[in-house]
């Protein structure tokens, strides 16, 4: 059976006593760091969401969370979600589908944080299949494309203007490592990134990373901003903007920036400092908009339904009472909806919370706890780990 963690479904501190802190972390340790990610080969169209059985019920649940993902990649803007024909398609989702399977991961694999789950998944933090939801491609582009002339019906003055979209190309370098926007590892940059433009009506493509992507961009051509290979390699998506810039953690928090707007023969230019990833995100962003600043508090849905995650390092977590301690203030804080350990070392984890706007009420609660402060993670400690990507760190008294 594979297990989720939650905040909803995490075990009481006396029964955990009872398992005994060294078989907790040997436990969490083989799920959490020996396993293989469960992923699937899937196209645009087809989607695996975990599930808790296989019965009509979580078929339907399933139905939802699978084609509200395939309609949201298909489209690159969430806020399609928000239209009635959408809403409409999402509640009759069963008819789009062409068909579905199921497999069983071995024990022990870990589900990649962006499988969908269920309803019921999400309550009990156990799920047993992995479903695999295919859609039909014809009635999902023509409920996509429909959808934005039954949006323009609604309005009773003028006619619904098409979001602008922007072609994204982005390095970040964080303690000696060069990521890519395209590469696995900007998973969550990408994901918070559409977040952020989407305040302002604008929908983000990135670069698929591909062979011809490599070739044609590298960190030196970004570093340079070097606008003629840019352009170059951006004709095969054949944008209306380009957006390229460069983010390099600078000390123990701070991020600098540098950005590159063009479109045709125009451009514009930015540097940018900021206290966190997340706010030089959206100080670069904020170029693509004709306001000084986007809202970076815009949440799609709402907070509570981000699919957004933040990774938080804590550090002297070396016992059982300490990670009792450590959950019960996150579940503490309103605004986190799940939070679970991600990666466990010795005496620290990595700890994922949803949503990811959760970040600044942890950083502030902490604030007023006597036995938790913010830190900096050891860097010896944290190569080709998780916590090297860390939004936040913190660390327990001792």
């Amino acid at each position: 059976m594979t297990k989720l963690r939650n905040k909803r479904c995490r075990a009481h501190p006396d029964r955990l006593w009872k398992t005994g802190f060294a078989a907790l972390f040997a436990f969490c340790m083989l799920v959490l760091l020996t396993s293989v990610p469960a992923q699937a080969q899937t196209d645009a169209y087809s989607v695996e969401v975990a599930v808790a059985d296989r019965g009509t019920a979580e078929q339907q649940d399933a139905y939802q969370a699978a084609f509200r993902r395939v309609l949201i990649n298909n489209s690159g803007d969430k806020t399609l979600l928000n239209r009635d024909a959408i809403r409409d398609g999402l509640k009759d989702a069963e008819s789009y589908v062409s068909g579905i399977s199921y497999r069983t991961p071995p024990p022990g694999t870990v589900i990649s944080s962006d499988t969908p789950i269920t309803e019921l998944v999400r309550e009990t933090g156990q799920a047993t299949q992995l479903m695999l939801v295919s859609f039909d491609r014809a009635l999902v582009r023509a409920l996509i494309d429909g959808s934005v002339g039954s949006q323009a019906q609604d309005e009773t003055e003028a006619p619904v203007r098409r979001s602008d979209t922007a072609l994204v190309w982005l390095l970040i370098q964080d303690t000696g490592r060069d990521i890519m926007i395209s590469d696995p590892a900007a998973a969550n940059v990408q994901s918070r990134a559409r977040e952020i433009a989407g305040a302002a009506g604008i929908t983000l493509v990135f670069p698929t990373g591909d062979e011809t992507d490599q070739l044609a961009v590298t960190a030196t051509e970004l570093v340079d901003q070097d606008l003629q290979r840019l352009q170059a390699a951006s004709a095969r998506y054949e944008p209306g903007t380009v957006l390229a810039g460069t983010l390099s953690r600078d000390g123990v928090r701070g991020w600098q920036g540098e950005w590159v707007r063009f479109d045709g023969e125009a451009q514009q230019t930015a540097t940018i400092a900021s206290d966190s990833l997340d706010e030089a995100l959206q100080q670069g962003l904020a170029i693509l908009s004709s306001s000084e600043r986007l809202d970076e508090t815009y949440r799609y849905g709402g907070a509570a339904l981000s699919d957004t995650e933040g990774l938080i390092w804590v550090g002297s977590v070396n016992s059982l009472a300490a990670y009792a301690t450590l959950m019960n203030f996150m579940e503490s804080v309103p605004s986190v909806g799940t939070v679970y350990p991600k990666e466990i070392a010795d005496t620290s984890m990595v700890l994922a919370v949803m949503p990811r706007s959760a970040l600044r009420d942890i950083e502030n609660a902490a604030v007023s706890q006597n036995w938790l402060r913010r830190t900096a993670p050891p860097l010896n400690e944290l190569s080709g780990r998780l916590g090297g990507n860390a939004d936040l760190a913190l660390e327990m008294g001792r």
